[in-house]
């Protein structure tokens, strides 16, 4: 069993002395009792939990049909920290197989059918799903550590470029292209489709998890989550079934994920996600070309 933190005896006080480290993240520590899973706000700087409202969509898919973990309980701690308590999704080392990744897409279809305002990361309010942004741009500012090409900025500057001198002339040429991004139709979107994200039984979808840095976005934006993190074969198959584009807008999107993903991998020195943010930054500029 791991040890846990002093700072998280909150942990202990919530799930009691079987409780167990499963991970920490941007915005959470999640722990477990082997029945549980506790999502405890412990936000890095410059960081925010929003459990609430991740609560709200976990009760509004459920209810959708959508397989995800059952909330049993959600609050503040006297000493102001926010927690998420639900039900442990179970699953097996199958993996997906194709029926899976169409689960997926129907799951998707579903969050991104919600009822929602605003745009950009939601407000952590459990009485509706309501962006923090006015614009799509302004949302899309909120989640993705970006200027370029929203702003004046010198595209010379961005990390990404660092990395991958070869997509600067690819990056100004759809730069227009890019801030059209703004104008798509929107909708409530996961934005963080990684492996983690899941849970598989018999290679079908038993769980879709975390909705903490769900934001009202292009649907797009789930689509180049699912390349950036599994491919582009499988982002097509996902959107099939979802029902949304998988085209020039999908990769579109994906370049400004590969400006995030290298910022982050900058700032937390992480020189294997910069690489990753490169080449698929390369992917999404070849499937822009003629």
């Amino acid at each position: 069993m791991n040890a846990l933190p002093a700072l998280d005896a909150d942990a202990r006080a919530l799930l009691g002395p079987a409780a167990r480290l499963l991970a920490t993240g941007a915005s959470c520590a999640v722990y477990t009792d082997g029945a549980r899973v506790l999502r405890l706000a412990a936000p890095r700087a410059g960081e925010s939990a929003r459990l609430t409202v991740q609560a709200a969509i976990q009760r509004s898919l459920i209810a959708a049909g959508v397989p995800t973990p059952q909330v049993l309980e959600v609050g503040t701690l006297d000493s102001g920290r926010t927690y998420l308590l639900e039900g442990l999704a179970q699953g097996d080392d199958s993996g997906p197989a194709a029926q899976g990744w169409a689960d997926l897409g129907r799951a998707l279809a579903a969050l991104h059918a919600l009822p929602r305002s605003g745009y950009g990361l939601l407000e952590d309010r459990d009485d509706e799903l309501r962006g923090v942004a006015r614009t799509l741009g302004g949302g899309l500012l909120s989640r993705l550590n970006l200027t370029w090409p929203f702003d004046a900025s010198d595209p010379n500057a961005q990390a990404l470029i660092a990395a991958a001198p070869d997509l600067l002339a690819p990056l100004l040429d759809v730069r227009a292209e890019l801030l059209g991004l703004t104008g798509r139709p929107a909708a409530l979107c996961h934005t963080d489709l990684h492996g983690e994200q899941f849970r598989w039984q018999g290679g079908r979808l038993t769980a879709l998890l975390d909705f903490g840095d769900a934001a009202v976005g292009p649907p797009e934006w789930d689509v180049a989550s699912l390349a950036f993190f599994h491919g582009w074969p499988v982002a097509a198959q996902v959107a099939h079934a979802a029902g949304c584009p998988c085209g020039r807008e999908a990769a579109l999107f994906g370049l400004l994920l590969s400006l995030h993903h290298a910022h982050r991998a900058t700032a937390l020195r992480r020189p294997d996600r910069l690489d990753r943010a490169a080449a698929f930054g390369r992917s999404c500029a070849r499937r822009l070309t003629p």
